[in-house]
């Protein structure tokens, strides 16, 4: 695992961003704002877990989504294969993906940043990062307070922000995502928000 690359990467992307936003951090911390992104963007992966919607019949993770452009030139998404469902279905563009493991790097985004943001040096002996912890809800939980607290002390922010580091790769490991998974899922977002700021997003 090569944090400093992924360190790397999110410094030039967090530039982009600057320079396409250039009041972001003017007036406010950007530490208050990356933080709570991070918040929602979490939120955003429990989501698609779904294992904490007990009211709910479909409480598998969604980790398969499908989206095509039909005949009409509509955009579709469906957790179910097109090509089962059509019959020598003729489609312009067709794409699988991942939307749980979006959310999970969505969030290792914000994670770096903010990471920048408070200009730390951090390295981990990857083989010592171990957890008891089986239940993804209340691992979801404690990356949640991992975040509470480094935002509560952010003079210490160093200790904080390795600790919420560690808990979301944790979380990582519970969902079931390998770190190359991680990896090339966060480079390829990254790419995408590259985009989106060429585009005006």
């Amino acid at each position: 695992m090569n944090l400093q690359k992924l360190f790397e990467a999110q410094a030039i992307l967090d530039e982009h961003i600057l320079n396409e936003h250039p009041e972001i951090g003017q007036n406010e911390s950007n530490l208050d704002w990356k933080l709570l992104a991070l918040q929602v963007e979490l939120g955003e992966c429990a989501n698609e877990w779904r294992g904490f919607k007990k009211w709910s019949k479909e409480q598998e993770p969604r980790t398969m989504l499908f989206t095509w452009v039909d005949g009409l030139g509509k955009c579709v998404e469906s957790k179910y294969d097109p090509r089962l469902l059509i019959e020598n279905g003729q489609f312009n563009a067709f794409r699988v993906k991942n939307p749980l493991l979006e959310e999970y790097v969505d969030c290792l985004h914000f994670i770096l940043s903010i990471g920048i943001e408070l200009d730390l040096e951090v390295e981990f002996d990857w083989d010592e990062l171990a957890s008891d912890e089986k239940d993804i809800a209340k691992q979801f939980l404690t990356v949640h307070v991992a975040i509470a607290d480094l935002s509560d002390y952010p003079w210490i922010a160093g200790s904080y922000w390795r600790e919420l580091f560690e808990e979301f790769y944790l979380l990582g490991k519970l969902l079931g995502f390998t770190w190359e998974q991680i990896e090339q899922a966060y480079y390829d977002k990254n790419k995408i928000n590259h985009e989106r700021q060429e585009s005006g997003y």
